[in-house]
Formats: C-alpha cells, sequence, structure tokens
C-alpha cells in the first residue's frame, strides 16, 4: 500500500480526471431523483472493533488488513453485483466498469477493511436506462454494504450521503486516509452537461466498517 503521504498526492489528479469519466447521458430522472438527497450522522458512526494483540511495535497493532472484493450487496436496495479490480486508464483517469452491471474498486487505493477509505464506483445509467447504482440515493443511515471475496465477508453501515458538485468535490473526503475503515461509493448526480458530457454532480455515500 501507498504511504499516505505518496498516495495524497496523486488523488487530485485522479479524481479531477475521474469526475469527468463514467457517466453515460439518459433521462432527466436522474437529476429528479438526487435533487434532494443528503443526510449525514450527528455524531460517529458506532463501529465495534476488536482490539488486536499486543504487537512487537505498537505501529503495528494499528495496521488492519483488508480484503479485495469480489462482490458487492446492498440489501436494502435489492443490489447485488460483481466487483471490478481496476485503476488508472491509459490517459490517466480512474478507470470505471465497462458496462452498467458491474462495480469497480479502485484497487490502487486503500482495500475494505484497511484504515482508510476504500473506493467503489458504478454508473447510474446508460444509454438503455439504470445501471447498477440506479437507486443509490435511496440508501438511509444504518443501511447494510457488504463487500465480500472467496474468504470473507465485511460489512459497512452508511452514515452520510451527499450529491456534489464536480468543481467542489473533496479528494481527501474521497479517497483519503481515516483511522477506521469506510467504504466510499460514487456514482453520477444532477443534471447532464452536454460539454463536459457527463452529469454535473457526484453522489457519494459514506459508510462504516462493523465488526460483529
Amino acid at each position: 500500500m501507498c504511504g499516505r503521504n505518496d498516495f495524497n498526492n496523486k488523488l487530485l489528479a485522479i479524481l479531477a480526471l475521474f469526475l469527468l469519466a463514467g457517466c453515460q447521458q439518459s433521462v432527466d430522472e436522474v437529476s429528479v431523483r438526487s435533487e434532494n438527497v443528503g443526510f449525514t450522522l450527528d455524531e460517529p458512526a458506532a463501529v465495534n472493533i476488536q482490539q488486536p494483540a499486543p504487537a512487537e511495535n505498537p505501529i503495528n497493532g494499528l495496521k488492519r488488513s483488508g480484503i479485495q472484493p469480489t462482490s458487492l450487496k446492498i440489501p436494502a436496495i435489492n443490489l447485488e453485483a460483481q466487483v471490478q479490480h481496476l485503476g488508472k486508464t491509459e490517459t490517466g483517469e480512474m478507470a470505471v466498469p465497462d458496462n452498467i452491471e458491474d462495480v469497480s474498486w479502485f484497487s490502487p487505493g486503500y482495500q475494505p477493511g484497511q484504515n482508510g477509505r476504500a473506493v467503489i464506483a458504478g454508473h447510474v445509467d446508460g444509454v438503455d436506462g439504470p445501471a447498477i447504482f440506479w437507486d443509490l440515493s435511496k440508501l438511509q443511515l444504518g443501511d447494510e454494504v457488504v463487500v465480500q471475496n472467496k474468504d470473507k465477508s465485511l460489512t459497512f453501515k452508511v452514515h452520510t450521503m451527499e450529491s456534489v458538485p464536480l468543481d467542489l468535490a473533496d479528494v481527501s473526503d474521497v479517497f483519503g486516509y481515516t483511522s477506521s475503515p469506510e467504504l466510499v461509493m460514487i456514482t453520477c448526480s444532477g443534471t447532464y452537461d452536454f460539454e463536459r458530457g457527463t452529469r454535473e454532480e457526484r453522489l457519494i455515500v459514506y459508510a462504516s466498517l462493523v465488526e460483529k
């Protein structure tokens, strides 16, 4: 995993390019559905994290292992998706799925379960209609998000949702380091901008790891 400073230095360029990619034109319903979304938990989400066994180096005791996810499930909106592992394109953009059924994890960043924000992106719509994150704006406080691989399942609980104008997106909030594991899901929202070839906003959902 990249050091925190090295990782953060790459975020601005990556996110700026990502924000202009990966969303396809469709009907205005997307803008209607995302017009009044937004909430945040008044207090940090309760996360029950077991204390790690004492380590020889105290710093090592703070490190948490993550997983490379293969599937994403959100029961509240009946969503199940395969997770692609993508990085950047040849032009430096954050790569996104080439279909509307899958989501993608930004693999150069944090893994789900590690301290930091693991980022998963998906389309809200496509040329022929709704895509995998069409109902993401319906999530509520406390809804569960489950990421899995063949060996492990992690559950996160939603604590914040916001629809942010492209030019106001905070890179550190989306991709940055946090002292506890979080999951961030991103899709398009707002009105379609024909000049930019994408929607004017991004719907961003934050969720905290809950260990059972």
